[in-house]
């Protein structure tokens, strides 16, 4: 009865970490090159991470290793359990700012200054699973 019992704790402790990981990375495709601290990341596909301390946000590339960047990431406004990864761009014609990357319940404070000319900018949302 012992052995049944550690084998059914081991399974839900799998089970459960599955599930964390689940939470902590997502997918998103972005359709447009843009920016963020003077770096250009090509459009294309994106996994967003959460490190197991809940501390850094990792954006990288799906398809080249060599393009990521990694922010510090606090609490945000959301659900603990949403699981949704929303990016948020800044508009500025054909050149597209990085604002935030929120993922679930953390999100980076801003990526790029504002501009002078906040009011008239648009922004963006990318949103993936």
């Amino acid at each position: 009865m012992t052995r049944i019992f550690q084998s059914a704790v081991i399974a839900s402790a799998m089970l459960f970490a599955t599930a964390a990981f689940a939470a902590n990375r997502a997918v998103v495709n972005i359709p447009f090159n843009f920016q963020t601290h003077g770096k250009t990341f090509p459009a294309g596909q994106y996994i967003a991470t959460v490190d197991l301390q809940h501390n850094l946000v990792t954006l990288a590339s799906a398809t080249d290793t060599r393009i990521s960047a990694c922010w510090i990431a606090g609490p945000a406004d959301s659900s603990p359990n949403d699981e949704k990864l929303t990016l948020t761009f800044d508009d500025h014609g054909s050149r597209h700012d990085l604002r935030t990357v929120q993922l679930g319940p953390r999100i980076t404070s801003r990526l790029d200054a504002p501009s002078r000319h906040e009011a008239t900018m648009l922004t963006a949302k990318v949103s993936g699973q």
